[in-house]
């Protein structure tokens, strides 16, 4: 294993490469169909990944391997890393795999979309959807998988079944009439989120000899960041309902006088974490309005109580801004503000909600805005959040 980010070319002999890069937790296996090379260099692999073993550990790390790698072989494979990590004591692992697919009926004419399409058919029970990476769309599904072991490589003895969590990127290269084939697999299933995060900062690597990465949708400023995203669709009824109540209690705790005739906004959107991973389908909803023709010296006792609210409801606050009643002297120049996320151990209506209220002295306005928690979940392992 390098000690420091490789890179990992995945290519055919006759083209140029699709690279990636590999943060140095992953020990590479080597991919041979030679027995005896297999052997060796799976046995040096061992003392690499447990250098404080013993000949019984490495002999069975060498045993358990040999069919995983002919099976990566036979695949067609072209890279395979394992990671083995230490967490809070515990041992936990998991595994990348990247491979060159070109036996895809029309892969010429293959778009991320198109992918997605065709995996959503043949795997229902799936969760499928459209990714933007710094290179491109993919598809990507997430979806379990049953493995049966022999009783050979069992502490057991006896055959045994195992699930593991498993993601599939699929990049296509239609210039090329192929598709990169990404995966990771773990049975760690206590660590799906640490893993589905560092799998998504991989692919996010993935770059294509003469291409350059393509910018997220919407229009961009010279620095190449968004400045205007197509409008989002209505979120569906019921998470509306919830977002107006939340609302509702804001409201009231604000207790301001003025005029809400202006930017009341409810639309779905995507949820920061899962757009800086390249997601762009969405996840969350929001509620924005504003109060206007506020008196401004009312504002810093509205954000006041609004503190006191959220305290007393199981929130977690963050102030941006000067929010005591006795700074109201300083009104005429000050912004306030104030972010607030209600904890898992909150009630479960504002568990994972989210709120932030502005108010401007100056402009004699407020604005809010309340965020739905992140719905994207992993069918399997059950409840796990996605990324």
């Amino acid at each position: 294993m390098n000690d420091v980010v490789s890179d990992v070319a995945l290519a055919a002999d006759d083209g140029p490469p699709l690279t990636f890069r590999v943060p140095p937790a992953f020990f590479e296996y080597p991919l041979t169909d030679d027995p005896e090379a297999l052997a060796e260099d799976l046995a040096d692999l061992a003392v690499e990944v447990y250098p404080q073993g013993n000949d019984d550990l490495w002999f069975n790390f060498v045993v358990t391997s040999i069919p995983l790698v002919a099976e990566m072989v036979e695949a067609g494979v072209s890279y395979a890393g394992l990671c083995l990590l230490d967490i809070e004591g515990q041992r936990s692992t998991a595994t990348i795999t990247a491979t060159l697919v070109d036996d895809v009926p029309q892969a010429k004419r293959l778009t991320a979309k198109g992918l997605a399409e065709e995996l959503a058919a043949e795997s229902p029970h799936s969760e499928v959807e459209v990714i933007t990476l710094a290179a491109g769309d993919a598809a990507v599904r997430l979806a379990p998988e049953v493995r049966e072991l022999p009783g050979e490589i069992t502490d057991s003895r006896q055959p045994e079944s195992l699930t593991t969590g498993k993601i599939s990127v699929f990049f296509p290269l239609p210039d090329r009439g192929e598709i990169g084939l990404f995966d990771l697999s773990t049975a760690c299933l206590d660590d799906w989120n640490l893993y589905s995060e560092l799998f998504f900062n991989i692919v996010n690597t993935i770059e294509v000899a003469g291409k350059q990465p393509e910018t997220p949708p919407g229009e961009h400023d010279a620095t190449d960041r968004p400045v205007t995203q197509p409008a989002p669709p209505p979120p569906e009824p019921e998470l509306a309902q919830a977002l107006y109540w939340h609302s509702s209690r804001l409201l009231d705790a604000l207790a301001l006088h003025g005029r809400m005739d202006q930017g009341n906004h409810l639309a779905q959107i995507t949820c920061q974490d899962c757009y800086a991973k390249g997601l762009r389908s969405v996840c969350a909803a929001r509620h924005q309005w504003q109060i206007d023709e506020v008196h401004p010296a009312a504002l810093p006792a509205a954000l006041d109580r609004v503190h006191t609210h959220l305290t007393a409801s199981g929130w977690s606050l963050q102030a941006d801004g000067p929010t005591e009643a006795t700074a109201a002297a300083g009104h005429s120049s000050s912004a306030l503000t104030c972010h607030a996320t209600a904890l898992s151990s909150a009630p479960r209506e504002v568990a994972g909600y989210a709120i932030r209220v502005d108010g401007n002295s100056a402009e004699g306005r407020l604005t809010a805005e309340v965020r739905s928690p992140c719905t994207r979940t992993v069918l399997a392992p059950a409840g796990s959040l996605f990324g």
